[in-house]
């Protein structure tokens, strides 16, 4: 599965474009047309695994770390996210490429797969956020916390793939923002606080 992968994404970065066919494709690759279907069944497909792929390898890298176990949420958060951003460097081409494409502007269809791995990810974030009291538990909102931050994923994979300063560096100053602005919204502010001392005050 992992060759497959490799050679596809080859063959996007040397053609500048999908195979037409699957079969010219694996022709190409030295394999048979049975070897790709007995893994997926589309290139939309490979492609949303090679999304998912790269998310998965971002956050095992960075859990690796002992120092990450004593970050804030909003460390995590803004850890996962620069590192996901150096590593789609490798492959940047497919990245926007990908990003560009119809699934893309149609939904994020070819993210569907990373999709998944992210919410689990930023689930467990919010989790420990809520338990160290950097996240508000607030009641029928917890549970849309992660749907807010998956809009900020893509916002902020749209905003890189277009970005073209020196070394990404108005990606790495979005990064910062839209993650600072998140976690001000999901942390205790002002609005938490009126409806505290609403609830004493009637309840005394």
């Amino acid at each position: 599965m992992d060759i497959l992968k490799e050679k596809y994404v080859d063959y996007v970065l040397s053609h500048g474009k999908r195979p037409k066919t699957v079969y010219e494709f694996t022709k190409q690759a030295g394999m048979a047309e049975k070897e790709f279907y007995n893994h997926v069944s589309s290139f939309q497909q490979l492609e949303a695994l090679i999304w998912a792929d790269t998310f998965r390898a971002t956050i095992q890298l960075i859990k690796q770390d002992a120092v990450y176990g004593e970050y804030s949420a909003r460390e995590k958060v803004l850890t996962m996210y620069y590192a996901l951003i150096e590593r789609l460097k490798n492959t940047r081409s497919f990245a926007v490429f990908t990003l560009k494409s119809k699934t893309w502007l149609g939904g994020p269809e070819v993210l569907g797969e990373l999709h998944k791995e992210f919410e689990a990810y930023i689930k467990e974030v919010i989790n420990d956020g809520i338990y160290s009291g950097e996240v508000s538990d607030r009641a029928f909102l917890t549970d849309r916390y992660s749907g807010l931050m998956w809009w900020q994923m893509q916002f902020l994979l749209r905003f890189w793939a277009k970005d073209t300063s020196n070394e990404f560096e108005r990606t790495d100053a979005a990064i910062e923002k839209a993650v600072n602005l998140s976690f001000d919204v999901l942390g205790k502010n002002l609005v938490d606080s009126t409806f505290d001392f609403v609830k004493f005050t009637f309840s005394n």
